[in-house]
């Protein structure tokens, strides 16, 4: 297969799964930034940055691992470009739920509040 074809579909792979979890996260990701940003444009820019480190991270790991398996039969580079992609977006979403991890309020049980 040739370089400039493998390469089209190693992004086009990144791209579609970066797609498939913006696609299923860009409701709720929406709703808590409205909750917890002091306004809709703060909102509006938080929900806009994070869709595009979700498509980046992705992407510079398949550069990456492309980079790598030059030499590597198809389907090997078609197997690293997966691995590449998820562990792209485990990076991203880790680093999305950290942060908003922070303003999660859960409410404590009477045995812990203080009399």
């Amino acid at each position: 297969m040739n370089t400039p074809l493998m390469l089209s579909l190693e992004l086009l792979i990144g791209l579609a799964a970066s797609a498939a979890v913006l696609y299923t996260l860009s409701i709720p990701l929406k709703e808590t930034l409205e909750q917890i940003c002091p306004n809709a444009q703060a909102a509006r820019f938080w929900l806009t940055y994070t869709r595009i480190m979700l498509v980046i991270a992705p992407l510079i790991l398949v550069l990456i691992v492309d980079m790598m398996t030059n030499f590597a039969s198809p389907i090997d580079s078609l197997r690293m470009t997966l691995l590449a992609t998820l562990g792209g977006l485990l990076i991203g979403l880790h680093r999305v739920g950290l942060k908003l991890g922070r303003f999660v309020v859960t409410p404590t049980s009477e045995k812990e509040r203080p009399s």
